[in-house]
């Protein structure tokens, strides 16, 4: 099946340039502006250059200045590689932003191991841990490029602080502007059979709207993980006649509660898969399992991420496979899990 790909970045800018029109929108740079899309803002829109500062390499002096500004009104964005941005000024987020309860919008770009050749200084891989735990903190991680900019109008409309989490290298497009979308509330995505392009295999509702068909197994991921989940979930079906429900996460925090006991509890397995340090968003998952469950039936539930170790410098669908976060991987750790149940 065929499948169009565009990095998620661009959904960023393309949202950004919409989101100037509004003067109360601010854009702060920290360097590498025009790679993260930040430069979108005032490319095509001159006048809005006196709403755009550039701090040089200087995350943290940049969350400073963004919080004088939400502090008078503003509606700031600022952004880098998202080991900078949410790592060197973890400190400054969490006492300035956070505790104040600002209202600074963060571009967690390049995120995971999407920045490939970079290597491993420059691939976050635990910033979804670092950010989620943060009181008043809201945090975002698309899918793909279309999602992205949703997304990133999502964050916008909200008060208080938030991130959004996006990839450098092109990924699947698997939503369309017509697949439902709503800030915390997951995606349920169902393969129904192969089709010539990927994206019309697959259907994909509001978790809210959704009504359990007995599947097998579930998947639960966020970021560009969801692609390879759904691709896993195509393999579970061809290969072995298990029929998978998927779950895109896109909103990591609040994250959609119910989505997950309701999954738990209708099919009895569960395998997380993050582009992260292993855990980071499995562990979440596994703590609203803990909250929530009722116990009333028995749960398998397993994690695939990054296991403990930093990156490394490749291509990006190499250091997928290096990992095991392909959906080759994600389909065998399935069938296990599926194989202890039986």
């Amino acid at each position: 099946m065929q499948v169009k790909m565009e990095p998620t970045r661009n959904g960023f800018g393309r949202a950004i340039e919409e989101l100037g029109n509004d003067k109360n929108v601010i854009a702060l740079g920290a360097d590498i502006t025009s790679s993260i899309r930040m430069d979108k803002f005032y490319a095509s829109h001159p006048q809005r250059k006196n709403r755009f500062f550039s701090t040089g390499i200087a995350e943290a002096n940049m969350t400073l200045i963004a919080s004088g500004l939400a502090k008078e009104g503003k509606i700031p964005f600022i952004g880098s590689y998202g080991v900078f941005v949410t790592g060197r000024n973890w400190d400054q987020i969490r006492t300035t932003v956070c505790y104040n309860n600002y209202n600074v919008k963060i571009a967690d770009a390049h995120a995971g191991i999407s920045v490939g050749a970079d290597g491993a200084t420059h691939q976050a891989l635990e910033d979804i841990t670092n950010l989620y735990y943060l009181p008043n903190m809201h945090l975002a991680v698309p899918c793909d490029v279309v999602e992205t900019e949703k997304a990133t109008h999502a964050i916008a409309s909200l008060s208080g602080p938030a991130v959004i989490r996006y990839a450098r290298e092109a990924t699947p497009i698997i939503t369309t502007q017509v697949t439902p979308y709503q800030f915390g509330t997951a995606n349920i995505i169902r393969y129904r059979g192969e089709k010539e392009d990927f994206l019309s295999a697959f259907e994909i509702k509001l978790s809210s709207d959704y009504q359990s068909e007995n599947e097998d197994l579930t998947i639960i991921a966020c970021g560009p993980m969801v692609a390879e989940a759904m691709r896993a979930a195509y393999i579970l079906n061809k290969e072995f006649n298990i029929e998978t429900r998927v779950i895109n996460i896109h909103t990591v925090k609040p994250i959609d509660i119910q989505a997950i006991k309701r999954a738990a509890e209708e099919t009895n397995i569960l395998l997380s898969v993050e582009e992260h340090q292993v855990g980071g968003f499995g562990n979440i998952v596994a703590g609203v399992i803990a909250q929530s469950k009722k116990y009333s039936t028995p749960l398998l539930m397993d994690m695939i991420g990054v296991e403990d170790r930093f990156g490394e410098s490749g291509a990006p669908w190499e250091l997928t496979k290096i990992f095991g976060l392909g959906a080759e991987n994600i389909a065998k750790r399935a069938k296990e899990l599926y194989d202890k149940k039986c």
